[in-house]
């Protein structure tokens, strides 16, 4: 009987101290932190990559081989210990359509800190509006820098190729434009007189018949008056 009574002190002091022991461990783990959506600064919406501090290549946390027509966007997260989870932003071209991408989150060195993600859009483009998934304490985000690139231009036309004048028909082929004050040839086969020499040649002869017709007439006479006399 005395034994039993010794041993009940003994299973009471084992369960406090197991109670202990699990409170303890409770209040020493940290709560795991929720994901928290933040916006992008006021200050970098609607401005262009060439409002930014430039900085390209794998150094800034952008791609080696980015294009000459380009833009590279930075983002990064105020603070020290906070993470991207992901980026979306919103941009404007330059005609103002909308385009919706998501950026590609990346380490900062070898660290495997997860604060900084960029986003890859053609040059000239500007950002409407952006959000953020994020692990920490940040009330927004940031455009850390840009690599800025040039907007494509159209190709310039083939040397030596002149524009045609506005209004202007090409000739069909084959068909040479005429000169201007050059008289056009009459068609083959055509019923239209004859102009030139010949005509001039047929006048003067049938002048010179008539001429010697009216004289021989007049010696006739002559002769036949000479002989009534």
């Amino acid at each position: 009987m005395e034994l039993k009574q010794s041993l009940a002190p003994r299973k009471g002091l084992r369960l406090a101290v197991a109670l202990g022991l699990l409170g303890a461990l409770a209040l020493g783990s940290p709560a795991q932190a929720a994901d928290l959506t933040v916006p992008i600064n006021e200050d970098h919406v609607g401005k262009p990559a060439t409002y930014f501090e430039e900085g390209c290549g794998s150094d800034s946390q952008l791609p080696d081989d980015l294009g000459a027509d380009e833009d590279g966007w930075v983002f990064v997260l105020p603070g020290g210990n906070d993470i991207f989870i992901s980026v979306s932003v919103t941009f404007l071209d330059e005609d103002g359509g909308e385009h919706a991408e998501e950026g590609t989150v990346v380490t900062t060195g070898g660290s495997g800190n997860l604060k900084h993600a960029y986003i890859i859009t053609p040059a000239g483009w500007t950002i409407k509006e952006a959000s953020a998934v994020i692990e920490g304490d940040s009330k927004f985000f940031n455009v850390t820098h840009t690599c800025p690139g040039t907007p494509g231009e159209e190709e310039p036309s083939s040397p030596g190729e002149e524009p045609s004048s506005p209004g202007e028909e090409p000739s069909p082929p084959g068909e040479e434009s005429s000169t201007p004050g050059e008289a056009s040839t009459s068609p083959a086969g055509s019923n239209l007189p004859v102009t030139g020499t010949p005509l001039t040649i047929a006048l003067v002869s049938a002048a010179a018949l008539a001429a010697g017709g009216a004289a021989l007439y007049m010696i006739q006479r002559r002769r036949r008056e000479a002989q009534d006399w």
